[in-house]
């Protein structure tokens, strides 16, 4: 199949790989001159796990533009994939959409042939009906479903692992504005996808709802296992991994998510949140579950906060291992431990950090207000207290009696993710996020 995907970010050039590589001729548009120059010259400019192989097997059957035209004229299907940023009030924007839709509709208005555009870019339910839909008509002078067709198929995948969950979906989301626009679209992923998803055909405003409400349900499932790991830390022997390790048993709940430990962050789930409380707020409605999912998500640093601040003083050093939002990427947009750093030296902490990844975006955001290791041991010396943050294994296979004996004598070790559980230690007093009072002891509790 001949597809177009316009923008060539960390979802769209990802996208326009996996449909390469699996035998589509693609043509890639993007106007950012530097993205286009070196995909030209076969080189990958996006950091995201499996792309750069997976290009190589793509470049015979990908191309880079910055003519719309030329794109259009020579593809069936359109795939946009731009950003949607968030306004002051938690709704996304529509302004780069827009404006690659302006660029479209003069050339739908000289092409004969069927073409489908297709949104993949996260929108506000009614965008499509209300917006999109009809600057296409006014501008082209066709008729959507009859002269071309008009898609909502967001993609439902997370950076570091965007080439397996495209190519591994669970589910494939079309809203469509006719049959023939969803059966192309259809076509276009059972002949790129390695299983066989559920491919879920439904109109274009019940899929703009669908894409928002599943992520604010996966939230949900983070802050409540988050809830349970605060109440569990002030009762004897309970142990959070034992209660969600058997309450995702039960295929009415699931284990996916079902983890106590940090909060949720990135780039997508809190802005999503915001968005759909938004939403409901515009339909007349109120998405209370959903303040008290974001509510819970952001009283998790507190916590933390409150644990050092009763086990340490303040003229101690404080080890922060981790800064990514998630293991396997760069990212630190709406991350805990970016919070939890500066919410310490706000209250006059000396800050030490590391992270396998991500130092170079962390220093972006934090400046020079906290000393910044690639050696997690030089991290960690002298510390009064290590908070492990973002689960990164290689933290686990650290030397952890040699850490011992370069922080301070009983120093606090907190590990958020209970990472450590069975890891023999130095001489620190633990404390598993999610684990009784009774377990909060010198040592590692976990010792087998």
């Amino acid at each position: 199949m001949n597809i177009s995907v316009i923008g060539l970010g960390k979802l769209g050039l990802c996208t326009a790989a996996c449909f390469a590589a699996r035998g589509h001729r693609v043509i890639g548009l993007d106007k950012n001159k530097y993205i286009v120059d070196k995909l030209q010259a076969k080189q990958c400019p996006i950091d995201e796990n499996d792309l750069k192989q997976l290009l190589d097997k793509a470049w015979q059957n990908l191309t880079t533009t910055t003519d719309t035209e030329n794109a259009i004229f020579n593809s069936e299907i359109t795939l946009i994939i731009v950003p949607t940023p968030s306004g002051p009030d938690g709704r996304f924007s529509n302004k780069y959409i827009e404006d690659v839709l302006y660029a479209i509709a003069p050339v739908l208005k000289k092409k004969n042939e069927f073409h489908v555009v297709d949104v993949v870019s996260t929108v506000m339910p009614g965008s499509c009906d209300k917006c999109f839909k009809p600057l296409l008509e006014n501008i082209s002078g066709k008729v959507c479903g009859r002269d071309f067709g008009l898609v909502y198929n967001p993609e439902f995948v997370a950076l570091g692992s965007v080439i397996k969950d495209f190519l591994d979906p669970d589910m494939v989301l079309i809203g469509t504005s006719d049959e023939h626009s969803s059966a192309l679209v259809r076509d276009l992923y059972v002949t790129t996808c390695n299983n066989s998803p559920h491919i879920v055909i439904m109109s274009l405003i019940n899929a703009e709802i669908t894409k928002l409400s599943l992520n604010c349900f996966v939230t949900m499932k983070i802050s409540f296992a988050n809830e349970l790991a605060s109440i569990c830390e002030k009762v004897p022997g309970a142990d959070i991994d034992v209660i969600t390790d058997t309450l995702g048993l039960d295929t009415r709940i699931g284990k996916k998510y079902l983890r106590g430990g940090l909060g949720f962050g990135g780039p997508c789930f809190p802005r999503d949140n915001m968005a759909f409380q938004a939403f409901a707020k515009e339909a007349g409605s109120e998405a209370r579950l959903g303040a008290q999912v974001v509510a819970i998500n952001n009283s998790v640093v507190e916590r933390l906060f409150n644990i050092i601040v009763k086990k340490t003083n303040k003229n101690q050093r404080i080890a922060l291992l981790g800064l990514s939002y998630k293991p396997g990427t760069h990212i630190v947009e709406e991350s805990q431990s970016i919070r939890l750093a500066k919410r310490l030296v706000n209250a006059g902490y000396l800050v030490a950090v590391h992270d396998p990844e991500a130092l170079s975006n962390a220093r972006d955001v934090l400046g020079e207000v906290v000393t910044y290791h690639d050696d997690p041991y030089l991290c960690v010396q002298g510390a009064g207290a290590i908070v492990l943050l973002t689960n990164w294994m290689i933290y686990k296979h650290l030397d952890w009696r040699r850490i011992g004996n370069l922080t301070r004598d009983g120093a606090l070790l907190l590990d958020s993710w209970r990472v450590l559980k069975g890891v023999k230690l130095g001489n620190f007093r633990y404390i598993g996020l999610g684990v009784g009072l009774d377990r909060i002891t010198e040592g590692n509790p976990y010792e087998q």
